[in-house]
């Protein structure tokens, strides 16, 4: 019987097209991140197609451009790129992180391509989360938060000079 639907289904919606999908933030805990669709200045929001040495590049110049904090964004499939490049964001600098974690309601609008149908109305829900990383230190009592890693698990590479031994001391 589920196959027979499933297969019925996808026959029916073969004769409409996707023409709009709008999110809306649905807030699941006390204490989430802001999850305004306008996208803020030092935001970054990851995607399943981007690449993530581009998103690290991008964040790691407003960083050196004397932004203090950043703010990672991703939906859906596109949450463990962002939990990725938080972790080598963070091997770079010593970054403070809050973590949020939410649900996402996802309303997809179809327009048919026959006439005498009707416009269809989806709604779905996927898991969204914000990455606040910061270098100076965030609220600490905060369920999401994970303080910066110790220096020797720190990689600065090319795009970071290394600390000096007193900027060592002071993290």
């Amino acid at each position: 019987p589920f196959l027979l639907l499933a297969l019925q289904e996808s026959t029916i919606m073969e004769k409409y097209r996707l023409v709009e999908e709008r999110s809306t933030p649905n807030t699941s805990k006390k204490g989430d991140l802001n999850l305004n669709p306008n996208i803020l200045q030092n935001e970054v929001r990851i995607t399943q197609q981007g690449k993530p040495r581009n998103y690290i590049t991008y964040a790691m110049n407003l960083l050196n451009k004397g932004a203090d904090q950043i703010v990672l964004k991703a939906m859906g499939r596109a949450v463990n790129k962002a939990v990725t490049i938080a972790e080598i964001l963070k091997r770079k600098a010593p970054l403070h992180q809050i973590t949020s974690l939410s649900s996402c309601e996802l309303l997809d609008i179809f327009e048919p391509l026959e006439e005498g149908l009707d416009v269809v109305e989806s709604k779905r829900y996927v898991s969204c989360m914000t990455i606040m990383l910061s270098k100076t230190p965030l609220d600490t009592q905060n369920i999401g938060y994970q303080p910066p890693l110790p220096f020797e698990e720190m990689q600065p590479g090319d795009q970071v000079p290394a600390l000096s031994s007193r900027e060592r001391q002071k993290s």
